[in-house]
């Protein structure tokens, strides 16, 4: 009888032990996280990369372990010239037993960027973290009461900043990476810290929108010139297309190379179809005056001239109007 109490016995006292450890295991293994946003700097829409100052904390209980000296930046541009700095020599315990410590990480980070609303696009700058030893059942991060706050006097020239917000997702790699004890791909606790930004409306039309919207009004002179005026209407029509073409390459210039149509693209497609539609009509006037129909050709001109600049204002209205809403 003895021979089979104490196999049962010792079969109990593991497994109360193994219920133990997973149950301290669920504690320590929590880590509650924040951020604080210090500063945001040499954002570079071109190479859609960004510098940022970041304090990130980190709370947890019943384990040695520090999670601000395997944490890992995600999206990091430059890794060679990040700089994670722990604030703490050694790990602070808080009244309450749990472990505390703040870390500060200073460096570039990537995130690509979209332009199809440009210029009313709003963007998100982001920050992504994760442990690069613990597994997500190994280490899982929650928010903080106040998971995330911003420098008040933090100003980014040329964006409006909005509410930042701290969010945190259990991500899967889609690979084992070739390690062949590996089951399943590897899955982590991942924190996300993101800081919207956008251009402000109205001058962002001044600066993109009023150029065009000149050249436009320009071109509809050729439109406006007696029909006899056959020259100068035409020197008007090549001169605004030209005009256009130089604004684009100008606004071309400030953008990463895309393989989709921007807003202010199609706001330059519009506009090389207005000054050709009136080049098309200064030709087919001309014959008429040829033919001396002057008065035929004066009334193609006039109904013309409100026939394409009523398209051009609608589609253009339509177009910032869609993008602006989108945003």
């Amino acid at each position: 009888m003895i021979k089979f109490l104490i196999p049962l016995a010792a079969f109990a006292l593991f497994a109360n032990s193994a219920m133990a450890q997973e149950d301290n295991s669920n504690d320590t293994n929590t880590v509650t996280v924040g951020a604080y946003v210090n500063d945001i700097q040499a954002l570079d829409l071109r190479q859609h990369s960004y510098a940022m100052d970041l304090y990130i904390w980190f709370r947890w209980k019943g384990s040695e372990f520090d999670p601000a000296k395997t944490v890992e930046v995600i999206n990091s541009n430059e890794t060679w010239g990040q700089v994670k700095e722990p604030q703490y020599e050694e790990i602070v315990e808080l009244p309450g037993g749990e472990k505390y410590q703040v870390m500060r990480i200073q460096g570039r980070f990537s995130h690509k960027f979209s332009f199809e609303n440009y210029p009313y696009d709003r963007q998100v700058l982001w920050a992504e973290l994760e442990d690069s030893i613990r597994e997500i059942n190994q280490l899982k991060f929650v928010q903080d009461d106040k998971p995330v706050a911003i420098h008040p006097k933090l100003i980014l020239p040329g964006f409006r900043i909005g509410e930042p917000k701290l969010t945190i997702e259990d991500f899967q790699y889609p690979t084992s990476f070739g390690d062949t004890r590996q089951k399943k791909p590897d899955s982590y606790s991942r924190v996300r810290i993101e800081i919207p930004i956008r251009r402000p409306v109205f001058t962002s039309s001044l600066k993109m929108l009023l150029p065009v919207l000149c050249v436009v009004f320009g071109a509809s002179l050729m439109l406006r010139f007696k029909v006899t005026l056959i020259d100068a209407r035409l020197g008007i029509g090549i001169t605004s297309l030209l005009t256009v073409v130089a604004i684009q390459m100008a606004a071309n210039d400030t953008m990463p190379s895309v393989d989709y149509l921007v807003l202010m693209d199609k706001i330059h497609l519009t506009a090389y179809a207005y000054v050709l539609f009136g080049l098309v009509v200064v030709l087919a006037t001309s014959r008429r005056v040829d033919a001396d129909n002057i008065s035929g050709a004066q009334k193609l001109q006039s109904s013309s001239f409100w026939v394409s600049t009523l398209i051009f204002l609608l589609t253009i209205s339509l177009l910032v109007g869609n993008a602006i809403l989108d945003g």
